[in-house]
């Protein structure tokens, strides 16, 4: 028989476990768009976040594989940076003189699970972070301030040196939970496709210790984080299907074995990690292939990530299946852009590197993470939102979305607008109608009431007139009448 002490334990086991997390805390969200940054004069996409005193702002590119929270030194373009279009790519720059409550530690042990091979040298210490509230472009900015976060200020590398580190360690979101400034380690992202290589025009936005409920759609799929390192956000992809966008007819699986004879069987599922270090796609071999063949690509490296191109124009999409169902579509506007360039890279027969769904698979996605209890969920993203929705993010929930005004296809159709326009029309008609009736009957008032007064005015003249009474003479004899009395 299970003990009266057993119960008791779990009891204060689970109400510590609720009193931990104070869910009431509102979220900090921080939008992502193109914007100028400290000591450079072109506009650069990413989160808008400052460090220093005064402040230092930024543009940085949320990682999902690094813990870091990095800005790029004031000397990372003049040495042996390899990266394109070096100052106008790195997100700004960081003077670390310039600030007054910078503090360097020399002994600061990264908590970047391993080397980054895009980082050659840089040094980190302490500084003011300044988390900005920018809802919409036209409106005033707001600051979460976080004093004393560890930060890396990155002196030479192959990459951009900005970047908000969002791994299992995540530096920022370690900080703003141990500080009660949100309610947990919990994050959610819409990347957008406001930068240069997704040719897009829709923002993005991080939400700390939150979610933003106007930004996706029901279902929401949840998934299992992977062991703690780079790579912990990880699905199964079971099937790849091209579909032309004038044929329901002409869809194709890149997993179908008749389409595509040169295999010999089904390819399995394979596993694919979440990222935002690189924009194309990398998929298995024989899939990359099947899509090569398909429709007719070739290797290219305009945007030296090895995306493939196709020869022809091609108006269709991919849709991407996972394990559990969750369907993603890469749009004609995505699949293939002004130059024919697919969010799909080439790959290797013998390449070993991991496969991923990347930032082009994230301008369709919303993720939300929960590093409290070691889930994170997907769910479809809604491209043009009108509304910024911030909520809290509880561990161990489930996010909801705002659930929009259910409009039936009698609304949809504008019939209700018909009819309210056809009763106020009526209304109006009526209305006049009332009024011309009672225009007609009060003129007709009048007129009796100017008769009667017509004719008491000739009565009161008739009155005020003085009639003298004739006496009446009796003719004269008919004899004696005279000629001028004689009638004519």
């Amino acid at each position: 028989m299970v003990s009266l002490a057993f119960y008791l334990s779990a009891t204060v086991l689970l109400a510590q476990s609720s009193v931990a997390f104070n869910c009431s805390i509102p979220p900090i969200y921080v939008d992502i768009h193109k914007r100028v940054t400290h000591n450079t004069d072109n506009f650069q996409y990413g989160s808008f976040i400052g460090i220093g005193t005064p402040a230092q702002n930024h543009s940085l590119w949320p990682s999902l594989s690094r813990n870091q929270t990095s800005f790029g030194a004031s000397t990372f373009c003049d040495g042996n940076s390899t990266l394109k279009d070096c100052k106008e790519s790195t997100g700004g720059f960081f003077n670390s003189r310039d600030s007054t409550t910078f503090i360097e530690d020399k002994d600061y042990q990264t908590l970047d699970t391993a080397p980054n091979s895009t980082i050659k040298e840089s040094f980190y210490g302490y500084d003011s972070l300044r988390l900005y509230t920018h809802y919409f472009e036209t409106d005033g900015a707001w600051q979460t301030l976080v004093d004393n976060s560890s930060v890396e200020v990155v002196e030479e590398g192959t990459a951009k040196p900005a970047v908000v580190g969002l791994g299992t360690s995540s530096t920022i979101l370690n900080d703003l939970a141990a500080r009660n400034q949100i309610c947990g380690k919990m994050y959610s992202l819409y990347i957008g496709q406001g930068f240069d290589r997704a040719g897009g025009a829709v923002n993005g936005s991080n939400v700390f210790g939150g979610y933003d409920a106007g930004r996706f759609i029901d279902p929401v799929h949840k998934y299992s984080m992977g062991s703690a390192g780079e790579n912990h956000l990880n699905v199964r992809v079971k099937d790849i299907i091209i579909s032309e966008t004038n044929n329901v007819n002409a869809n194709v699986s890149l997993f179908d074995t008749a389409a595509f004879p040169s295999m010999s069987s089904r390819p399995d599922t394979f596993d694919a990690q979440i990222t935002t270090d690189q924009y194309p796609l990398s998929l298995p071999y024989e899939i990359t292939q099947n899509f090569i063949s398909h429709l007719q690509a070739e290797e290219d490296n305009t945007w030296g990530d090895n995306s493939l191109k196709l020869k022809n124009a091609f108006n269709g999409s991919m849709t991407i299946i996972l394990d559990d169902g969750f369907e993603v579509t890469i749009p004609p506007s995505v699949l293939m852009n002004a130059s024919n360039i697919t969010p799909v890279q080439s790959r290797a027969k013998d390449s070993n590197e991991p496969f991923y769904l990347s930032t082009a698979f994230l301008t369709q996605v919303y993720l939300m993470a929960d590093f409290e209890k070691q889930s994170f969920f997907l769910a479809t993203a809604v491209q043009k939102n009108n509304m910024v929705m911030p909520t809290p993010f509880c561990p161990g929930s489930t996010p909801t979305a705002y659930q929009r005004p259910n409009q039936g296809a009698f609304v949809k159709q504008g019939l209700i607008g018909a009819i309210v326009g056809g009763v106020l029309g009526g209304i109006g008609i009526g209305i006049c109608a009332y009024c011309f009736i009672a225009s007609c009957r009060r003129r007709v008032a009048e007129r009796r009431i100017e008769k009667r007064a017509e004719e008491g005015r000739k009565a009161a003249k008739m009155a005020q007139f003085e009639v003298e009474e004739v006496t009446e003479f009796d003719p004269p004899p008919k004899s004696a009448t005279p000629f001028f009395w004689k009638k004519r």
